[in-house]
């Protein structure tokens, strides 16, 4: 793992939007056969996910993440909304390793979904298949059909080569205090945030989430400048350090040992 790879703290925002850009970066690197540009520009919302590794995890679930609306009529981005995910079990952990998951959410009925503060079950209300892969893989999907592309389409990615995960038992689940607390709110919801009512702090790296979800739409690739790579490690330390604020405050994270845990399943 790369200084620029290094994973700062990912139970705020701050830390979240950081692994974001990563999981980003990771789809755009040029080495990588990509995502199909329609599938990016025809969606209604993005979830970047990071999910489990070992170490100290939220207790009951196996990662964090945003989710980012998406106006196809005007290719406006919303700012991210917090997410959790949990249910997928304890022996993703026992792997040692970090799997970052794009899903791209083609209709808008699942986006109102999952901006409500409630959770969401994969394989359930939202059934999420492993997409197509390839930047310019648009011959066999159907962008410009009368109906359009539907469904929901899960990409990942460990220590940078694309991948599968089961997610058929996965729970997301709105976090409204770590939305409240990154907004400036005494309360916010997350269909405030997906409906683009909102305005995202500034520097905050939310405009490089748009920015790269913007190039990916058009099926460009990017290989990071070392001006890029340098903001990338600020980022992660303002993440640590926002992290470790954050901390005395959050009532919605749990400190456990992930390899402990992992070891319990395996009994």
């Amino acid at each position: 793992m790369t200084m620029s790879d290094k994973r700062p703290d990912r139970t705020t925002m701050e830390g979240m939007i950081w692994n974001a850009n990563h999981v980003l970066d990771q789809a755009l690197d040029p080495t990588t056969p990509g995502i199909p540009r329609g599938m990016i520009k025809n969606c209604k919302g993005v979830i970047l996910l990071s999910m489990a590794e070992a170490g100290f995890i939220f207790s009951g679930t196996v990662g964090s993440g945003v989710i980012i609306g998406h106006n196809a009529e005007d290719d406006s981005w919303s700012p991210p909304s917090a997410v959790s995910v949990g249910g997928v079990g304890w022996g993703l952990v026992a792997g040692k390793e970090v799997k970052d998951v794009i899903i791209c959410v083609m209709e808008r009925g699942k986006v109102e979904n999952l901006s409500a503060e409630t959770q969401v079950k994969i394989g359930g209300q939202l059934s999420a298949t492993i997409g197509p892969i390839g930047r310019e893989a648009e011959a066999s999907l159907n962008f410009n059909g009368t109906s359009g592309i539907r469904g929901t389409y899960a990409y990942t990615w460990s220590k940078g080569v694309f991948g599968g995960i089961s997610m058929e038992t996965a729970v997301l689940k709105v976090r409204p205090k770590e939305n409240a607390r990154f907004y400036g709110k005494k309360s916010v919801t997350s269909k405030e945030i997906l409906d683009n009512t909102l305005t995202a702090p500034k520097d905050m790296g939310v405009e490089d989430l748009h920015y790269k979800l913007d190039l990916l739409s058009k099926g460009k690739a990017l290989r990071l400048t070392l001006a890029q790579v340098e903001k990338k490690a600020s980022m992660r330390n303002l993440a640590d350090e926002a992290g470790a604020l954050a901390k005395a405050v959050q009532t919605d994270v749990m400190i456990v040992n992930a390899d402990e845990e992992a070891k319990k399943e395996s009994v």
